[in-house]
């Protein structure tokens, strides 16, 4: 009954096999892949794939999964039954430490600047509006006077 936890990080490449499938095929296709690419790097008896990497799998659809995905699988050895439960990784690349991206916006800051922005909108909006004044318009009678004179 010992319970070891072995955790790797993998990167599944799907489109060398994909491009070889049907288009409404390809979601299905892929999770195949990913359990026989976990079983195969892992040597397990079986297999459990987090809820949040398939929903991440099955976001765009069942015709366009992700070209290759990040995975974190956990092997744990349970009664001397090997499992492997998979989880997806999310890499968040940090401005500061890549100054190439200095200046470049993150989708995820985005949407908090986005929201900031609409937040000072609303504010510079409640201005009082007053009346703006009329300049007198120049009389016809008089221009047209000056123009007889000449």
């Amino acid at each position: 009954m010992s319970q070891e936890a072995i955790e790797n990080i993998y990167t599944i490449p799907f489109y060398p096999q994909l491009n070889k499938t049907a288009p409404y095929r390809r979601t299905p296709r892929a999770i195949k892949l990913l359990k026989e690419f976990i079983f195969k790097h892992t040597k397990v008896d079986f297999v459990i794939i987090d809820e949040e990497l398939n929903e991440f799998m099955w976001k765009r659809g069942i015709r366009k999964p992700p070209r290759k995905i990040k995975v974190r699988a956990i092997v744990e050895t349970i009664e001397e039954d090997k499992i492997a439960t998979v989880e997806l990784i999310h890499d968040k690349v940090e401005a500061a430490t890549r100054p190439e991206l200095d200046g470049i916006a993150i989708p995820g800051e985005l949407e908090e600047e986005d929201e900031e922005e609409e937040e000072e909108e609303e504010e510079t909006t409640v201005v009082d509006k007053q009346p703006v004044e009329e300049q007198p318009k120049p009389d016809e009678e008089t221009s047209t006077e000056e123009e007889k004179t000449e």
